[in-house]
């Protein structure tokens, strides 16, 4: 395996705490540009130099990758993480200009390889390193807290607010909502009461905020899928919160009820658990340290850097074994295009 230089598109905390440092453990460079905020992909090939480019998204980004990456030969890579959901609109036409595409949902892969798109299983997870206990933070001294925007729109998530938000909501519980102010927008189909709702928290709490509030709580966007979910799961159990989340086919997949986690099919569900649980600090300290070691174990980025690590050798490998244009001319001080 040869080591790759690998700029990613995006600095979400997805990439820039979890699968790129994983894959700079591997001994692979990587660099990060926010490219929605950037006219331009061009200066930071040109000082980077990539092997290849992985993004995993975004709607403005096409016009400033294509044609740029085929014109260099540099792969596109592609992670689409909100398959199934938008898998036409915006993962269909990437993965069309990618020749490795990575997806969270494994039941999107059948529709990838009849578009004969070299597609593979990428789950979320955690990264041990950032997602793991932290002192007792006051500011997230509460019973019950959701860290999340306010994305109504899924069939899902709609059952999920209904199922776990609304009841604790209803019953005056001490529970702080976190996330964009879509949470109080009258305007949404779905809002919450001013005194519930914490503001918007930054990534480097969570940890924080897991070590400190009784019981964490995980809606999902998607409930079809037997591997998509959301990607707070592992964040959280990586980060011994205490979790309880909507049920999913996913969630059940992977974990153990009362074991690694908990998880509620209905509103009157959710209040018994709740009751229950937080009468119960020795019974939710034991699941959260199970439900830490299931995810250390099966799903930290460090194992999925490695399970992707061959794909991406291939792609790159494949791509510098191509002729370079003539008007295309890389050297020490970067990359030139004669017009």
């Amino acid at each position: 395996m040869s080591y790759l230089r690998i700029l990613f598109a995006n600095t979400v905390p997805l990439v820039t705490r979890g699968l790129g440092p994983a894959l700079a453990e591997l001994g692979h460079q990587t660099e990060y540009v926010f490219l929605d905020q950037e006219e331009s992909l061009l200066p930071f090939i040109e000082k980077f130099q990539p092997d290849l480019v992985f993004n995993d998204g975004g709607t403005n980004r096409m016009h400033k990758l294509f044609p740029l990456l085929d014109d260099l030969n540099i792969p596109h890579v592609y992670w689409a993480i909100e398959d199934p959901a938008a898998y036409a609109e915006l993962s269909l036409p990437y993965a069309l200009k990618s020749p490795l595409v990575f997806t969270a949902c494994q039941e999107s892969l059948a529709s990838y390889t009849e578009q004969g798109i070299n597609a593979h299983l990428l789950m979320f997870a955690c990264n041990p390193v950032y997602h793991c206990p932290q002192p007792f933070d006051y500011r997230f001294n509460h019973d019950l807290i959701f860290v999340g925007n306010n994305y109504n729109y899924h069939p899902a998530r709609i059952h999920g607010n209904n199922t776990i938000l609304s009841p604790l909501i209803a019953g005056g519980y001490d529970l702080k909502v976190y996330g964009n102010e879509w949470w109080l927008d009258p305007e949404q189909s779905f809002n919450i009461p001013a005194a519930f709702y914490g503001g918007y928290m930054a990534n480097e709490d969570l940890p924080a905020a897991c070590s400190s509030a009784r019981i964490m709580l995980g809606l999902h966007s998607v409930d079809t899928s037997l591997t998509m979910m959301s990607m707070r799961t592992f964040e959280i159990l990586g980060s011994r919160g205490f979790y309880l989340t909507q049920w999913t086919p996913a969630i059940e997949n992977y974990f153990i009820n009362h074991h690694h986690l908990v998880w509620t099919r209905s509103a009157e569900e959710t209040v018994d658990l709740v009751n229950f649980y937080l009468a119960r600090p020795d019974l939710r300290e034991r699941i959260a340290r199970q439900g830490q070691e299931e995810v250390y174990a099966r799903h930290t980025y460090q194992q999925r850097a490695a399970e992707i690590n061959t794909w991406l050798n291939m792609s790159a490998a494949h791509y510098n074994s191509l002729t370079m244009p003539d008007n295309i001319r890389i050297g020490r001080r970067g990359i030139r295009i004669s017009l």
